[in-house]
């Protein structure tokens, strides 16, 4: 019988196979061919990064196991650590309710973008919504059923020809998130010049045992990925990015 370790094997197998062959890219100044038509704003949603926990479909299916990170788009399984640029900051927010899903999101934090339990209309204020705010009862637990979701689109420093992916960082990881900015911040240059790295640690909570998200700095962007980040801080900075949150609620990030 193939052990968990067996099939975390062979699929890294099978990725660094996948990672030797010629990139095949043909467009000028190396850009890829074919999606010329494609508004990479409104036409794509951008991958979510995930800390795999018990209850995550990989580690259900045997392909992965607990605490390594995770493409929850893709699937690729990046493993122990991600070194990554992060491009900037933009805070979104989500309802979810178990066996349902996303109920209820905010674009932009402030506002209702959709919510289809028929509670309120979409556009109303998020700031007065009696599901964002913080009671007696619910600071016991999870906090707010409506969570503020920290957004950070990144590049993968292994492989920087990657559509950017997104960190989002809600509930128990809000803590990191902000011990993140502050790191970011203390550097005193743009976001995207330094290089972050994630790994996870195992945690013991109310609900039982999870891995959450440990940042460190991992040193200055080069030159050249500086000018690739720029680049792509520039083309996202002022649209409106759909992210990938799966139909039940982000536990692992």
């Amino acid at each position: 019988m193939t052990t968990e370790k067996e099939k975390e094997n062979k699929g890294k197998e099978l990725e660094e196979k996948k990672d030797n062959l010629p990139l095949r890219v043909s467009g000028k100044d190396g850009a890829p061919q074919g999606f010329e038509d494609m508004d990479k704003q409104q036409d794509v949603i951008m991958p979510r990064l995930a800390i795999l926990q018990g209850l995550s479909k990989l580690v259900m299916d045997g392909k992965a196991t607990v605490g390594k990170i995770a493409n929850a788009l893709t699937k690729e399984i990046y493993g122990d650590e991600f070194i990554f640029i992060p491009l900037f900051l933009f805070k979104t927010r989500a309802k979810f309710v178990q066996g349902k899903g996303l109920v209820c999101m905010s674009r932009d934090a402030l506002t209702c973008s959709f919510n289809n339990e028929e509670t309120h209309d979409p556009e109303d204020d998020c700031l007065s919504c009696p599901d964002g705010q913080w009671t007696k009862e619910n600071q016991k637990d999870t906090g707010p059923q409506c969570s503020l979701v920290y957004n950070y689109p990144v590049l993968n420093v292994n492989n920087l020809k990657q559509f950017p992916v997104s960190i989002s960082l809600m509930r128990t990881s809000i803590k990191a998130a902000k011990q993140l900015n502050s790191m970011l911040l203390f550097t005193g240059e743009d976001l995207f010049a330094s290089k972050i790295r994630l790994t996870t640690e195992k945690k013991e909570g109310e609900k039982g045992i999870y891995f959450a998200p440990v940042f460190e700095m991992a040193g200055k962007a080069s030159d050249e990925e500086y000018a690739l980040a720029k680049k792509w801080f520039e083309t996202l900075r002022k649209k409106t990015i759909e992210v990938n949150l799966e139909e039940e609620a982000p536990t692992d990030l």
